[in-house]
């Protein structure tokens, strides 16, 4: 039976679970930057894999071929549109789906735009399409953590959620995360608007009859279902035991390999940066499973969470140069231990915000 702490004070240490209040960053933000983002890694392995199957067919004729950079320019152009003349949060997440399925169809074409012979099968094309996909993540995520929110970033999420309350797009999720990033405005200048906000958040109720609200009660609905399925007890420890497995699968083979000395050869950089992601992955997996055995649970997931992100982002687009179509399977499984993670992750981390807040009333 995989371990598991008893309370949520046992997920780790306090002054860990402090840190993990989401009042420090805006956690909206970096969701829709990781939507973009992996939608992005899924079309381009999506495309390849589907150009694969059906022979490399060309959309045209006559001397034309209609390239798939072209959809991909027109599938951003119409998220910035969305977000350009439309409000509420929720087309802006719509809009980080759309783009990020747009960059992927224009980065997938990127060995067209630096060779000579406009040749779609440039080796190293791949790489360039890894090192954007990772300087995006490392860069956007530090950004978006390292920069914090300030008085008036928390007011300005607040005055967001109202805007979406006013929509019929603000679920029950931000609304209560929007109270808490207000409570914590401590600029005495700025308290009066706060509580202005905090009122109207309070007072105001959309009448449920838009188009909009109904979307998101749809959508709440959906997520709320898929959410209990992937967070359920049976689920989680399948995924957990799969990393358990994983972990020691690697340490018996890395035992043979030491003893029977088996040479690994890299024949050329595709085949490096598999075995060099794949190992990060692995140590990183080994790592998550030993906090998991030491019943430092919110550790332990975080550190699964990263090795499944580096899988998605260099491990899984370089395989699949190798194996093409096949190299679906691999993403598929990866996307769905990641949802899996990142639910649990959410629990466990409203589980120590709300004993943090149990701990701060006991102290007053």
């Amino acid at each position: 039976m995989t371990p598991r702490p008893t309370t949520p004070q046992a997920t780790d240490q306090k002054t860990s679970a402090v840190k993990t209040l989401p009042h420090n960053y805006d956690r909206a933000a970096l969701a829709r930057f990781e939507v973009f983002l992996f939608a992005s890694v899924a079309t381009v392995l999506v495309t390849r894999g589907y150009l694969a199957a059906m022979g490399y067919p060309q959309i045209g004729g006559g001397g034309l071929h209609v390239a798939h950079v072209l959809w991909g320019g027109l599938l951003m152009a119409v998220a910035i549109v969305m977000t350009a003349i439309t409000e509420g949060s929720r087309i802006r997440a719509r809009a980080s789906l759309i783009g990020g399925i747009g960059f992927g169809l224009f980065i997938d074409e990127v060995g067209k735009f630096v060779t000579s012979d406009v040749n779609y099968f440039y080796q190293p094309a791949i790489a360039i399409m890894y090192v954007v996909f990772v300087l995006f993540y490392l860069i956007a995520r530090e950004i978006v953590i390292r920069r914090g929110m300030n008085d008036r970033h928390r007011l300005a999420i607040g005055a967001r959620a109202l805007s979406d309350l006013a929509l019929g797009q603000l679920d029950k999720v931000h609304y209560h995360h929007a109270l808490r990033v207000l409570d914590g405005i401590q600029d005495p200048e700025l308290a009066d608007l706060a509580g202005s906000i905090k009122t109207g958040l309070h007072s105001h109720t959309p009448t449920g009859d838009g188009v909009e609200s109904r979307l998101t009660n749809w959508r709440n609905s959906v997520s709320t279902r898929l959410d209990a399925v992937l967070g359920h007890r049976i689920v989680r420890r399948i995924v957990l035991a799969l990393f358990i497995v994983e972990a020691l699968g690697s340490i018996a083979t890395a035992v043979i390999a030491l003893f029977t000395k088996v040479e690994i050869v890299a024949e050329d950089v595709s085949d490096l940066v598999v075995l060099l992601s794949t190992a990060t992955s692995t140590i990183l997996v080994i790592l998550g499973v030993w906090f998991l055995f030491r019943n430092r649970y919110l550790r332990a997931l975080r550190l699964l969470r990263a090795s499944i992100v580096i899988s998605l982002l260099v491990t899984q687009v370089y395989l699949f140069t190798q194996d093409q179509f096949g190299a679906l399977t691999g993403f598929v499984l990866s996307l769905f231990m990641l949802a899996v993670l990142r639910v649990t992750i959410r629990t466990e981390e409203a589980a120590a915000e709300a004993a943090t807040d149990r701990s701060l009333e006991v102290r007053h």
